[in-house]
């Protein structure tokens, strides 16, 4: 009888964030990569969209009823589920692994535990604790973490940084590089321009940001850098829209808006708090390129996106985007403000260079995949049974 591997689905509960990317990609393709084993998903919520060839049971504590997305009960409920539902469950079905697929092992487990840290940005970077009990639970994990069989990461930046902020050895980390699903690919859908600009009021040429909004993705560098270069791409009709939501500015969120009326460039910069998700690779197809500035990342979805879709990416060369970006973009200081305007210039005046980032990035993407992925943490179950 083949050996039962249990799946922490939780990041599903988050759909849209990079932890769910990778839980709901490694549970669509492990049963491929490693039929000799069975898997199990476990999931607090059961979201609608799941097209898996793996067992699904869905678990749920006591404190559930208390659960109304936000609050001391959500946070009870959350934390009942990692602890005690979902090690409860695993030992019940007499599983030979438990795989945390984002950074919360259970504390106490009877079943050999894997662990994936996509980073460890709370426990390096002012800002993310907004509570004390944040903080706290943070503590709580990374001493977890230390005593699981296994850690995967999705970076070799993020190994080092595991390792030296926790502690753990070396050989017990192992890196399985993230990739991006076939609806991020170069060929343009009939239409889907038009149906951009209505929806989103978009220019008809822009530069493009897109992530999250905190201090680290260093979005006032490209504002202050689109200053330097206003009347230039005025001149060539060009705008920059920013896709990111910002809430009240705080040690952790800048206040781009103001910024942007301080500058005098409201007109030039096009804010929008988010778009859906399915309309992300269209986006990226419309724009003249992807500028990507951030301080810190685990890995780099979004240059990777943007990438396979055939759209020139100028990216900051910090932490783990050299890994992911490699030839296939512009790596930049991501406080040289001068070299990103020159940059922003010559993406807006070149289409040689256009056009060869845009080879060059769909080339580069082409070596991320999500079955590689799920192969080689299959070898990391295997190593574990062994």
């Amino acid at each position: 009888m083949a050996c039962e591997v249990g799946l922490s689905g939780l990041p599903l509960d988050y759909p849209n964030s990079g932890s769910a990317v990778y839980a709901r990609q490694l549970a669509r393709h492990l049963p491929a990569a490693a039929p000799d084993l069975n898997f199990r998903l476990f999931l607090r919520q059961a979201p609608a969209d799941l097209d898996l060839c793996v067992a699904i049971e869905r678990l749920s504590t006591p404190a559930a009823g208390f659960n109304r997305g936000a609050g001391a009960g959500a946070r009870i409920d959350k934390l009942l589920w990692e602890i005690a539902a979902l090690p409860l469950a695993s030992a019940r079905r007499g599983q030979t692994l438990l795989h945390s697929l984002y950074f919360a092992a259970p504390v106490l487990s009877a079943v050999p535990l894997v662990v994936t840290i996509h980073d460890v940005i709370p426990l390096v970077l002012k800002g993310y604790h907004r509570s004390r009990q944040s903080a706290l639970y943070s503590r709580l994990m990374a001493r977890t973490a230390k005593r699981v069989g296994a850690i995967i990461t999705v970076s070799q930046h993020s190994k080092k940084d595991i390792v030296r902020v926790l502690g753990v050895p070396e050989d017990r980390v192992t890196v399985t590089y993230e990739a991006v699903d076939e609806r991020f690919q170069p060929v343009p859908v009939s239409g889907e321009r038009q149906i951009l600009t209505e929806r989103y009021d978009l220019p008809s040429r822009f530069l493009l940001y897109i992530g999250g909004a905190e201090r680290r993705k260093n979005v006032e560098l490209l504002v202050w850098a689109w200053a330097d270069v206003a009347p230039s791409m005025r001149s060539h009709e060009v705008k920059l829209v920013v896709v990111a939501d910002f809430p009240v500015p705080d040690v952790l969120y800048p206040d781009i808006p103001g910024l942007i009326n301080h500058l005098r460039l409201k007109s030039d910069i096009v804010l929008l708090p988010k778009v859906n998700e399915s309309d992300k690779p269209a986006l990226y197809r419309s724009a003249m390129g992807l500028l990507f500035p951030s301080r810190y990342e685990g890995f780099g979805f979004t240059p990777l996106e943007a990438m396979a879709c055939g759209t020139p990416v100028v990216s900051s060369g910090a932490t783990s985007l050299p890994e992911v970006v490699g030839s296939g973009g512009w790596l930049l200081d991501p406080d040289d403000r001068r070299a990103w305007s020159e940059a922003m210039v010559r993406l807006v005046e070149s289409d040689h260079d256009r056009m060869q980032l845009s080879q060059q990035g769909i080339r580069n993407a082409a070596r991320f995949s999500w079955q590689r992925t799920a192969e080689q943490t299959a070898d990391v179950y295997r190593s574990m049974l062994a």
